[in-house]
């Protein structure tokens, strides 16, 4: 082999292996440091791709669960002020049925109107301020998340990552207030009868207002006409031979103004009918009341059915956080395994190569110094 000194190759070889050495030792200081295998895409290029992806969906089922918490936190709002609109109700049931008992004078039933009423716009204050981050949730005037429109508030809760359907739970919740509730002294007016066929019901049936229609008949038409308004019947009397349709009407609605509970008016052939708007007259007397024992039953299975309802939705969020977490925890170990530092393996790499860094430059050192051979050689 030719002793040269131009090119050192010994030191060539021992200056590559300890940059080699040190690149190594470099990476293993640095997955130390971060914890990271992967600390640039050139570390694991898939690897990259894949640890990304699985971060988008932890990130995203974490937020998800966050808002299955919010919408159960939503619906126990609800569900707090159904439980005291319940407690109203219940209330309200026994004043009428104490009111229904005929122990009762005018003047104790005039009391229990008053307290009956006041119960019934506490109602409407609960329904109205009853709100989640400013949406009013028993009002019955929010559409989904616009804030506006009218009906039933629907709310969707998105409780996954992604944009599938089966990633969002809705829920409706329907207005509580005393109208809706028909207890706000206004038990529907319903025509459900004529019995006669020159009386005709027409149009709103089962609102606080109707109107019946006096059908056109020949002036030789003798008889009474039958007709019942929200349970309560009423007969004309005789009309004579040859009465008209305004005679009719004029008559019928004499005899609901009549009656307590409605007030009615006639035009040409037509009679408006509508029911007391408060509870001036609902206790009035003993049907009265007992007719507003009906009314609260049907109010609370309407309360007990919607919260029943909402519990079951609670429910399934309950359910949904449980299979999210579950979800996380798995999708959390399967990127640590992608991306995680292996310590024992690290360590042992960096002890390794700080071995190997020490020898190599002890052999540059080596290989610099052998050089000094050539000298020898030059001396005389």
């Amino acid at each position: 082999m030719a002793l040269t000194v131009a090119t050192n190759t010994g030191a060539l070889m021992a200056q590559a292996a300890a940059s080699s050495v040190n690149k190594s030792m470099e990476t293993s200081m640095e997955r130390l440091s971060s914890g990271k295998r992967i600390n640039s895409a050139a570390d694991d290029a898939a690897g990259v791709a894949i640890a990304s992806r699985l971060t988008s969906e932890i990130r995203g089922t974490n937020q998800a669960i966050r808002n299955a918490m919010d919408g159960q936190a939503l619906l126990d709002t609800a569900e707090g002020a159904h439980i005291e609109i319940t407690e109203i109700l219940q209330r309200m049931r026994e004043v009428a049925i104490q009111a229904a008992n005929d122990t009762a004078n005018s003047n104790d039933r005039d009391q229990l109107e008053v307290e009956m009423s006041n119960l019934s716009t506490e109602i409407d204050r609960i329904s109205q301020t009853t709100t989640w981050a400013g949406k009013e949730l028993l009002n019955g005037t929010l559409t989904g998340n616009t804030g506006g429109g009218t009906g039933d508030a629907s709310f969707d809760f998105h409780i996954g990552s992604r944009t599938k359907a089966a990633d969002t739970i809705t829920t409706t919740i329907g207005a509580m207030r005393a109208s809706v509730l028909a207890v706000d002294g206004d038990v529907t007016v319903d025509v459900t009868a004529a019995t006669n066929s020159a009386l005709n019901a027409v149009g709103n049936t089962g609102t606080s207002s109707v109107t019946i229609t006096t059908a056109s008949h020949s002036a030789n038409f003798s008889g009474t006409m039958t007709v019942v308004v929200d349970g309560v019947t009423f007969t004309t009397s005789n009309i004579g031979s040859g009465s008209l349709a305004d005679a009719v009407a004029t008559s019928l609605a004499a005899l609901i103004t009549a009656n307590s509970l409605f007030t009615a008016s006639a035009t040409t052939s037509v009679v408006t009918i509508t029911k007391a708007a408060d509870f001036t007259t609902a206790l009035r007397t003993r049907a009265n009341a007992l007719e507003q024992v009906t009314a609260i039953d049907a109010a609370l299975t309407t309360i007990m059915t919607q919260r029943a309802k909402l519990g079951a939705v609670s429910n399934r969020l309950d359910h949904s956080v449980a299979n999210l977490t579950n979800t996380v925890a798995n999708l959390s170990a399967g990127r640590g395994r992608i991306e995680d530092a292996d310590f024992a393996a690290e360590t042992t790499n960096l002890a390794r190569t700080q071995i190997l860094q020490q020898a190599s430059t002890a052999m540059l050192a080596q290989a610099n110094a052998s050089k000094q051979n050539v000298l020898s050689l030059l001396q005389g």
